[in-house]
């Protein structure tokens, strides 16, 4: 399967990370309750139970609920759906944009398995039974993900995160003088302070903690794509700050 180019910069982002850095740190010891089975491609999802042992590599979203909270019913995960999503699955088309978004990285980057809270987590039963259970191993989900996809700049579930303003690969340019010097000229300038810190998903509180604990996330800005770890911020448009 050809990667098309921006998420071939993410996948580049991550095995440069895994190479070179160690956010990764120590194998993934855990796998949180629930993760949903993406496959390759299709429109039919899998809930599966993680079981006592890890079941692998994760993508964690973090993202806003938004102005979607009072529906998110109809695609969440129920105690009257439970079974039939980890027997015959559920469809891609059935949910939010954002979440369609999140599964097409995780398919693009070749990442199996996907957490989406409302879709992980049981959002119905006895006064919340499973929510309660889940909510303490929040930490453990984030820390344990292989890398975190944030919808940044998505303002609910349905918005969606992929389209952005500028199309970095069609709207950029190297220039190269006599001397080999080489400028980089690029419609959408970097801007994460902007486009990461002050974004629509930053404002909540909740997301302060999915940031700190998560030990790689890339950042789905209205413009580009930023990635952050322990060692740098890397932006689309190949600028780099590192520490």
């Amino acid at each position: 399967m050809n990667i098309p180019w921006r998420f071939a910069i993410l996948s580049a982002w991550l095995k440069d990370c895994d190479e070179s850095h160690n956010c990764v740190g120590a194998q993934q010891s855990s796998s949180p309750t629930r993760l949903i089975s993406v496959g390759d491609q299709g429109d039919i999802l899998h809930l599966v139970d993680s079981g006592p042992n890890p079941v692998g590599r994760y993508i964690a979203l973090s993202h806003c609920w938004g102005s979607t909270q009072g529906r998110q019913r109809t695609w969440s995960t129920t105690t009257a759906n439970l079974d039939n999503r980890k027997k015959i699955g559920f469809k891609v088309g059935d949910l939010p944009k954002t979440f369609r978004n999140a599964i097409e990285v995780a398919r693009a980057l070749r990442i199996q398995y996907l957490w989406i809270d409302s879709l992980c987590i049981i959002q119905d039963g006895d006064e919340g039974a499973d929510w309660k259970r889940e909510f303490p191993l929040m930490e453990s989900v984030f820390a344990s993900a292989y890398c975190t996809v944030a919808a940044t700049s998505a303002e609910d579930s349905e918005a969606g995160f992929l389209e952005r303003k500028h199309k970095i690969d069609e709207e950029s340019v190297y220039a190269e003088d006599k001397s080999g010097r080489r400028v980089y000229i690029c419609a959408g300038v970097a801007d994460f302070d902007l486009e990461v810190r002050n974004a629509p998903l930053n404002k909540r509180g909740w997301v302060m903690q999915e940031r700190l604990l998560s030990r790689r996330t890339i950042h789905f800005g209205r413009s580009q794509a930023y990635w952050e770890c322990g060692r740098e911020v890397r932006c689309e448009d190949s600028t780099l700050m590192s520490w």
